[in-house]
């Protein structure tokens, strides 16, 4: 048996684990409401016999009674519920901020079905003036109000239009700033690894710093989809991936850089400028600048189809789907020059996310849920499935496109009125445009091309004709004339055709058929929402039951471990009375 000493350290090993265990309740107790906290317990064994024998042979009374010792201090989680909870948040940030675009968008239409309101009621006022039109094409009042709600309607075409670019520029800077984001925690959770190491290697258990980490691993899964794993080199360590690439490697963390097409054909454009400017000051070009201009005009081509011809100095002007991007010294935008296809203007606009040269998109594959997707999705869907701020572009787009064409085509039939009847002449003509189009004439001043394909709900207007004089509004067929007393009126057939084209293209169903795309598209997220909501809640409720601290259980754990520890004050109590009891017999 173990000799009386022995009993003592028995009894003192006794004493310490039960401190320790107290210890452990009382951080537990004092961490309860601490975001991110994991419940410990320690983990004890039986003391191991001192010789070193006993495993090939049996163990002899003696070596028995050695006493508790601690092996670790444990956190009591479950890694399968973690993973779980950060796959489920994932999900849910992605329907959560998809849902929060979307739900802005609809503020920009909450009108739209209203009468009165919004694109509804701007449309219903046009169309309202032009049938009011249609009794009196003579009167100048008539006339005034078809001209001020005409400009009305391309006011709300504007501004909704201005609305969605604002959302856009706001979901693209946001693609970056969730970059930013990742970066952060990236390098957070790289320098925890390294700090969990060397605390670990002392012998000390960095629970606290565990924590911490999960907790950077929960907010880093909300921002973008990620897997992660034990270090390869290093138990200590975790290594994070963002859709296979390596984000996050032991104590090394690598950066998500950001950049956009625009800027970087900005700046070639702006450099092909410059050399064309260089070129018409010195009057020709040397060998070596038409060398620079043929390379840069190679870079562009990796970026955009480009049309390029030789200007009269000699140097380089660009084009691109017909619209001039440089023209000797001067450059324009590509943020400018490509508006009129929304789809394209954000391919080309959107920022564009690498990581260790790996693209991170939606189209690579390599970026499939999280806030960043929502984000990447907002700004480059054209897809009716899963639209984007450029889908319902496009779809105001081609509304602003139907209306402008169709009134546009009557009325360049028709004849503006002439007021001078005291002349035996007429000012009266027709060929003009209601709204503003785009157009390309032959040397004669004829119109060749009409580009309605580059006119957008953002520069959708009337045209200055129709600005400067109420009388340019064509109602009439035929043409106006005086004969030096009296003035014809004319007809009111393309007055009356004008009118006519609200039912027969049907614009109020286009515009609903997008207002109501919308509000089905928002439902629909927002139900998906309020079901990876629940989800994620159950996941984290179990996950709290197993690692989350309960103050009742803590609180009957501390009156166990006071009992111990009286238990074993008790032992040593006992042994020190026979002790003594032994000594006073001699």
């Amino acid at each position: 048996m173990s000799s009386t000493f022995g009993i003592f350290e028995a009894a003192k090993s006794g004493l310490s684990v039960a401190m320790q265990n107290l210890n452990i309740t009382s951080h537990n107790i004092a961490n309860a409401n601490t975001e991110g906290y994991t419940r410990q317990r320690l983990i004890t064994s039986a003391k191991e016999t001192g010789a070193s024998t006993y495993l090939i042979r049996p163990l002899s009374i003696e070596n028995i009674g050695q006493g508790v010792e601690v092996l670790s201090a444990q956190q009591v989680r479950v890694d399968y519920l973690d993973t779980q909870y950060r796959k489920l948040n994932t999900g849910y940030s992605y329907y959560e901020y998809r849902t929060q675009a979307l739900d802005y968008m609809e503020g920009m239409f909450n009108a739209e079905l209203e009468d009165g309101e919004g694109l509804t009621g701007a449309i219903e006022n046009f169309y309202g003036a032009l049938k009011d039109f249609v009794s009196d094409t003579t009167s100048q009042d008539k006339r005034v109000v078809v001209q001020q709600t005409a400009e009305g309607l391309t006011e709300s075409f504007n501004l909704i239009y201005s609305e969605m670019e604002s959302l856009w520029e706001d979901q693209n800077n946001s693609i970056g700033l969730t970059a930013d984001n990742i970066n952060n925690i990236a390098k957070k959770i790289a320098d925890l690894n390294q700090a969990i190491t060397a605390y670990e290697r002392g012998g000390y258990a960095a629970n606290d710093l565990r924590d911490e980490r999960n907790l950077l691993l929960d907010k880093l899964s909300g921002y973008v989809n990620i897997t992660y794993s034990t270090n390869a080199g290093n138990s200590s360590m975790v290594d994070v991936k963002v859709g296979g690439v390596d984000l996050v490697v032991g104590n090394i963390a690598n950066k998500i850089e950001a950049s956009c097409d625009a800027d970087i054909i900005d700046n070639i454009t702006a450099q092909i400028a410059n050399i064309n400017a260089a070129i018409e000051s010195a009057g020709s070009a040397t060998t070596a600048q038409l060398d620079e201009l043929a390379s840069l005009a190679d870079q562009l081509d990796d970026y955009i189809m480009i049309g390029i011809s030789t200007n009269a100095s000699g140097g380089m002007d660009i084009a691109y789907n017909g619209l001039s991007l440089v023209a000797g010294s001067n450059a324009s935008s590509i943020r400018d020059a490509e508006k009129a296809e929304p789809g394209q203007w954000a391919q080309i606009c959107a920022k564009k996310l690498t990581l260790n040269g790996d693209e991170l998109s939606i189209k690579a594959g390599t970026i499939t849920g999280g806030e960043l997707y929502a984000h990447m999705e907002m700004v480059l869907s054209t897809s009716e499935a899963t639209p984007g701020v450029p889908y319902y572009m496009n779809q105001l787009n081609s509304l602003a496109r139907d209306i402008a064409k169709s009134i546009n085509d009557i009325h360049l039939t028709g004849y503006s009125y002439d007021t001078d009847k005291s002349a035996a002449s007429t000012t009266s003509k027709n060929g003009i445009y209601f709204f503003n189009v785009e157009t390309e004439k032959d040397a004669s001043g004829n119109v060749t091309a009409e580009y309605y394909d580059r006119l957008t709900a953002g520069t959708f207007s009337v045209s200055s004709d129709i600005l400067s004089s109420v009388w340019n509004i064509a109602g009439s067929s035929e043409r106006v004339y005086s004969d030096g007393v009296t003035m014809s009126s004319g007809n009111s057939v393309v007055a009356q055709a004008l009118f006519d084209t609200l039912n027969t293209n049907a614009f109020y169903d286009d515009l609903n058929t997008v207002v109501d795309h919308l509000a089905v598209t928002l439902d629909n997220s927002r139900s998906l929402l309020d079901t990876r909501e629940t989800l994620l809640n159950n996941a984290d409720t179990q996950r709290t039951a197993i690692s989350g601290v309960s103050t009742d259980e803590e609180a009957t754990n501390l009156i166990v471990y006071q009992q111990t520890y009286k238990a074993c004050s008790r032992v040593i109590s006992a042994i020190d009375d026979m002790l003594e009891a032994l000594l006073n017999i001699f």
